[in-house]
């Protein structure tokens, strides 16, 4: 799903042959990338406006139950080691793949620059920034990448992170044909050729092969440290959860995307013991930080997040102290040799702390 216009929210609800997904999403025009829905969900949980985002302990991430060891292992980057680390424990080369069974567990200890370029016309070398000062991650397009895209990030130095629509599907994709009719759903407002998928429990076993063959062939195949998986909201239904133990299988990181502001305090638990890191829109522009300095949330376990703007500057000095990864970019979400590129982080590249 292409990038959304970040209007005011609204509560999404589609009911088809006794399918219900509820979520909001902002209401969008389209632009010229078909590749993600960024401000697609999720304002029920939010916090209240002008909630005061709480300072961070920092403290490392904690291993997830399928990793070999606690994640005490330096991270791969080109600076820092306290940025994140793989749950094996064993140190890694610099701009080296984790090794197999290892999974990418950024923290909150240190900032991570996290490059977004899902939009980017042809991802290529010339996008990868100089001056990284620590930890980088560069977040492009599973489908429309290529091994060499990949090894390039890690060449750099850098995590490589695997965009996967998991909850819609777009015509062009390559694997298109291989959805059954059955498990397509209504047409998402304001984008021609996408389509909500049906993600019932009589769907979910036709649904997660699918998935899972994504992350192998779009992500694993290539070479990505880890997954942002798009439009998880249509997961609700059933369980965002399957989604991030698809990845952990493989085995692959993978974070958590906007639906942190649909969740009950009581589901924090469970989400923080499958998803590694979170990811999330707009946060300062709604008033929704505060669910991710929250007791029990991603920064008070040490677990990295990340913030992007498209309208408003964040309040850098708020998120610093938080250590959340804060920063304002183009609603395109384009690369670094594209037309209209913005990035403009909090911590800027050349600093590895916070």
């Amino acid at each position: 799903m292409a990038p959304q216009s970040p209007f005011a929210r609204a509560l999404m609800l589609v009911t088809l042959a006794g399918w219900t997904a509820c979520g909001s999403s902002r209401s969008s025009q389209p632009s010229s990338s078909d590749q993600n829905d960024d401000a697609d969900a999720s304002s029920s949980g939010s916090s209240s406006p002008g909630a005061s985002v709480s300072s961070s302990s920092g403290a490392t991430a904690s291993s997830f139950s399928d990793a070999t060891a606690s994640s005490s292992g330096s991270s791969v980057g080109s600076g820092s080691s306290s940025g994140g680390s793989f749950s094996d424990g064993g140190a890694k080369a610099d701009g080296a793949k984790a090794d197999a069974g290892a999974v990418w567990q950024p923290t909150s200890a240190a900032p991570i620059h996290f490059h977004w370029m899902i939009g980017a016309s042809t991802f290529t070398s010339g996008d990868i920034l100089s001056g990284q000062d620590g930890q980088a991650v560069y977040d492009i397009d599973g489908a429309n990448s290529t091994m060499a895209d990949v090894a390039a990030i890690h060449a750099a130095g850098a995590i490589a992170v695997c965009y996967v629509d998991v909850g819609t599907l777009e015509q062009g994709r390559p694997d298109y044909a291989d959805f059954p009719t059955a498990v397509i759903g209504p047409a998402v407002q304001g984008w021609p050729g996408e389509n909500w998928l049906l993600v019932t429990a009589a769907n979910q076993g036709v649904i997660l092969p699918l998935m899972k063959a994504r992350f192998a062939d779009w992500c694993q195949a290539k070479g990505f440290d880890a997954i942002e998986p798009d439009n998880l909201d249509a997961w609700t239904n059933i369980s965002n959860v399957a989604i991030g133990q698809l990845a952990h299988a493989l085995p692959l990181s993978i974070g958590l995307k906007n639906v942190m502001t649909d969740l009950d305090p009581s589901q924090y638990a469970s989400f923080l013991a499958v998803f590694d890191w979170a990811l999330n829109e707009q946060c300062y522009e709604y008033s929704e930080c505060g669910v991710y300095t929250a007791s029990g949330s991603f920064l008070p376990a040490g677990k990295a997040v990340f913030d992007v703007e498209y309208n408003v500057t964040p309040t850098c000095t708020q998120a610093d102290q938080a250590h959340m990864n804060a920063q304002k970019t183009d609603l395109d979400l384009v690369g670094a040799t594209d037309t209209g590129y913005e990035y403009t982080p909090c911590v800027p590249d050349s600093q590895a702390t916070w």
